[in-house]
């Protein structure tokens, strides 16, 4: 175990030097608390260490909650585009014709089976120790399986048919084949099962909001239901959340991204991973540094008039606009406390309003999107639409509730078949090249190369 630990913390450790070489904003703090983990089941406080260690992992330090799904695929989208013209990594995610050499790409995919195969080894470790009691056991446990779901629903969502690797045993999982998405969701020990697990783990857990807790995996748990078109469970398990998570609604949009927030089901602290993050976010300084990343004119100019996420949410430089959720962007910066907010209580009206819309109950739909428009300012949606209206009223929902948040908007085009009406605009979108393959992201040249059992996705 010791070798495999070794490997991933330098694997970590050299893709994330390599990642900062290429650009001076992504210059970050590395967790001391991620360490080779020799003999780490030797005592409780040393398995409580690992955990830590497995959060920093997943996220700060591969990034995939942090920055990487938010930036990238918010430019492969219609939200965002970058002020950085030497930078060809990201001019291939803005006009989506990114290949198999994109080194960004590359990120997208390595850094979720790394993570994936630190859980694989906790879980594995776990089994054999007996310094903890049974319940300690099934508690951590479930907070690595939540976390193994959670990279798998990035991997599948992003590359479609992917290795289903359920072992640490990296000699022993390095040539395997795609395995079917809808394995790796229902099959044994997939996505669901582990949230299942992760939900019964943590049903009587004490975890705060800055950990996994039951609600975070039901909440996670819908959207899978959502996003493979299980619409009654979709429905069902968005309404335990809602019901039962003791979490609200904030009033005040300012409100929604701070520390304290109510509306809040999972959120990622810096204050010991990123010791010059304190009290702010690394996405928020970078959506705020308009020199990076803007958002798009047909992002901004589709807001309704009086819509308060318009000028809450968005900060106008002049020429351009930018996304401004989270507001602290430097050490100095005056203000509450911000965390990156991953799950919040939002999504999970949206995600109940489009699987009621899709099971005809459009009444109950249209009064799930009525209670996040009339926060956001805007008068109530009228009973009478149609099915096709709710469904692109949630769409517009999501659309604005959502940016910038974890990808939201790209996997909803993709996952809806919208992609290609919105991506596809010459109009709006002169300078994308869309494809209808490129719904699906290119398996890296570096896998292909090293694993002759994978095969491209189509059109690569």
């Amino acid at each position: 175990m010791k070798h495999f630990n070794k490997i991933c913390y330098l694997l970590s450790f050299t893709l994330l030097l390599s990642f900062v070489s290429c650009d001076d904003i992504l210059d970050v703090d590395l967790p001391n608390n991620l360490l080779p983990r020799d003999g780490v089941f030797d005592s409780p406080e040393a398995i409580q260490a690992a955990v830590d260690g497995m959060y920093a992992e997943n996220f700060f330090v591969q990034g995939i909650y942090e920055y990487i799904l938010p930036l990238y695929l918010s430019l492969a989208a219609d939200e965002s585009y970058h002020n950085l013209p030497n930078n060809y990594n990201f001019e291939e995610l803005r006009t989506n014709t990114y290949s198999p050499s994109n080194s960004y790409v590359g990120l997208l995919w390595s850094y979720p089976y790394a993570s994936t195969l630190l859980s694989n080894d906790l879980i594995e470790s776990l089994s054999r120790t007996a310094v903890i009691s049974e319940d300690e056991k099934r508690h951590y446990t479930g907070e690595a399986k939540y976390f193994r779901a959670y990279n798998y629903f990035v991997l599948i969502n992003l590359f479609g048919d992917v290795p289903w690797v359920k072992s640490s045993n990296i000699r022993e999982t390095a040539l395997q084949p795609r395995e079917p998405k809808e394995n790796i969701i229902s099959g044994p020990e997939g996505i669901i099962d582990d949230l299942k697990y992760a939900e019964t783990a943590l049903a009587n857990s004490d975890n705060s909001n800055a950990h996994i807790t039951r609600a975070a995996a039901s909440a996670l748990l819908a959207r899978v239901y959502l996003y493979h078109g299980d619409w009654a469970d979709a429905e069902a398990k968005a309404g335990e959340v809602i019901e039962t998570s003791g979490c609200e609604l904030e009033a005040d949009l300012d409100n929604v991204f701070l520390r304290s927030s109510k509306e809040t089901i999972l959120r990622a602290s810096s204050a010991a991973a990123m010791p010059s993050y304190v009290g702010r976010t690394y996405l928020g300084v970078l959506l705020l540094n308009g020199s990076y990343f803007r958002l798009t004119g047909d992002l901004v100019n589709s807001f309704e008039d009086g819509d308060l996420r318009r000028e809450k949410w968005l900060k106008n430089e002049g020429a351009y606009d930018h996304a401004w959720k989270y507001k602290r962007n430097s050490a100095s910066s005056a203000g509450a406390a911000e965390d990156l907010v991953l799950l919040r209580l939002a999504e999970q009206y949206l995600i109940r309003a489009e699987a009621r819309a899709q099971q005809g109950n459009l009444t109950g739909a249209v009064a799930d999107i009525n209670v996040i428009q009339v926060r956001a300012g805007l008068e109530p949606l009228p009973e009478t639409l149609s099915k096709e209206q709710v469904l692109l009223a949630v769409e517009n929902e999501r659309r604005h509730e959502l940016f910038v948040e974890e990808g939201h908007r790209w996997w909803d085009l993709v996952r809806t078949g919208r992609a290609d009406a919105v991506l596809g605009n010459k109009t709006a979108f002169p300078e994308k090249q869309w494809e209808s393959c490129k719904a699906l992201f290119p398996v890296p040249e570096g896998e292909l190369t090293n694993n002759s059992s994978l095969t491209p996705n189509p059109g690569y």
